[in-house]
């Protein structure tokens, strides 16, 4: 994909979108946030019923887009994409989004939740768990409509534009098709389904002309009924390979023309029932709710979930402690090298005199480690707090509650200095 290209066409539909504000519901107010509304229809003008539909919002960084949501530990990207604003259309195809932060987005047709039963971020398969089931053709936005660019790349499937704060849209009509497919079944000999399993599926392609293959790989779980859904791209030839705990089966080779799907797929293990074997949980640096010792100045931290800033405060308070206070290099690289690159509250703020920036435990900022350039450059409003991560050195990002990723952080780090000293020898 032509990164540039991508984000000349995201930055033209942004400014469109600004031009039509004129013609279309967009009310100034003190709140900042802004909806969406209108109806889904197919290729044909039909209306699409029950689709789940979301809108995340997305960084533009390296002249690339990438999902805010998707970061580098299980607990807070799935927090993040729970908190995704979502709808789903009605009988007659009409939906409504509200809460959308102002700045760049992207509508998708997005699934509500990710698989259960996922335990670590390895499991997760961006292209099929966060993906959608159906690709955004065309938005219409008043009287212009705006193609996407590229299917191909991630995030799959929708189409990204910039929303201005305090803006309404409404009456948008979103076409889409359904994203070609294949679903299968994994049965035993005996007929009875692998359910609830983690699976190895390979998926080989033949160009029709045979001038091109293709192979893929992946391990999604298995429904209760031992069903799993593969999203595919280009017409061909296709065979399908299913392994589980030594055990391995081929499909025979069928074909999928363009936007074509393949629900009946069987793959069939010669082998009667077997019990599925436990994985091992990968042990993490820390365990949620658990407190960590950092020996170089004896203070204790754990990270813990949160709905705001607000809140996260609040669980400090209610521990016994307070936000995270990050007073040198030395301190900032091992919550990093602890707690990973997730976006996790601290303790700075301005609140109390806009410029003052001092932590909530009363300590001065002796030391910073602001990020050099903002995530979005939407009107944020008011940015009076500060969250680390989403880069290797955990920099930190000032926000709002107008910020586009308010929502997305629903982690903080708490931390105590009352953890009692060993007494030395001489003490002793």
């Amino acid at each position: 994909m032509n990164r540039s290209s991508f984000k000349l066409n995201l930055i033209s539909l942004a400014v469109i979108v600004v031009l039509l504000f004129g013609t279309l519901s967009y009310a100034i107010g003190q709140e900042a946030t802004c909806t969406l509304s209108g109806r889904v229809v197919d290729v044909d003008g039909n209306p699409v019923a029950h689709l789940p539909i979301a809108v995340q919002f997305v960084e533009i960084s390296n002249d690339g887009v990438d999902p805010m949501y998707f970061l580098d530990e299980l607990e807070p990207t799935l927090a993040a994409y729970a908190a995704l604003p979502k709808s789903q259309t009605d009988a007659a195809g009409r939906f409504s989004i509200t809460g959308i932060k102002p700045g760049p987005i992207q509508f998708l047709a997005q699934p509500g939740k990710p698989p259960d039963g996922v335990k670590s971020l390895p499991d997760l398969d961006l292209y099929t768990d966060f993906g959608p089931d159906a690709e955004v053709v065309s938005i219409e936005i008043g009287t212009i409509t705006f193609h996407l660019y590229d299917q191909t790349q991630p995030p799959f499937g929708g189409l990204t534009f910039a929303i201005e704060p305090n803006a309404h849209l409404e009456d948008v009509e979103v076409t889409v098709k359904p994203r070609m497919r294949i679903r299968g079944q994994v049965v035993f000999a005996d007929g009875t389904p692998l359910a609830k399993a983690l699976v190895g599926i390979n998926i080989r392609r033949r160009d029709f002309d045979g001038t091109g293959t293709g192979n893929s790989g992946s391990r999604p779980q298995t429904d209760d009924a031992g069903y799993f859904v593969q999203y595919v791209d280009e017409p061909g030839f296709y065979r399908v390979v299913a392994k589980f705990q030594g055990l391995l089966t081929t499909s025979g080779r069928f074909i999928l023309e363009d936007g074509q799907r393949h629900d009946g797929l069987v793959l069939t293990f010669d082998s009667e029932p077997v019990p599925i074997e436990p994985t091992l949980d990968q042990e993490e640096p820390d365990s949620l709710g658990q407190w960590v010792l950092n020996p170089a100045n004896n203070h204790s931290y754990k990270r813990a979930r949160c709905d705001s800033w607000d809140d996260a405060q609040a669980k400090a308070i209610a521990e016994g402690a307070h936000l995270v206070s990050i007073n040198d290099a030395g301190e900032q690289q091992w919550l990093v090298r602890i707690f990973g690159t997730a976006p996790y509250w601290i303790g700075l703020t301005d609140v109390a005199k806009k410029g003052e920036w001092s932590w909530t435990n009363g300590e001065p900022a002796i030391y910073t480690n602001w990020a050099t350039h903002k995530l979005t450059n939407a009107d944020r409003g008011e940015e009076d707090y500060v969250f680390m991560g989403l880069s290797p050195d955990g920099r930190w990002y000032k926000v709002g509650p107008e910020s586009p990723e308010w929502q997305m952080t629903r982690m903080a780090i708490l931390e105590k200095e009352d953890f009692p000293l060993e007494p030395s020898a001489e003490e002793k």
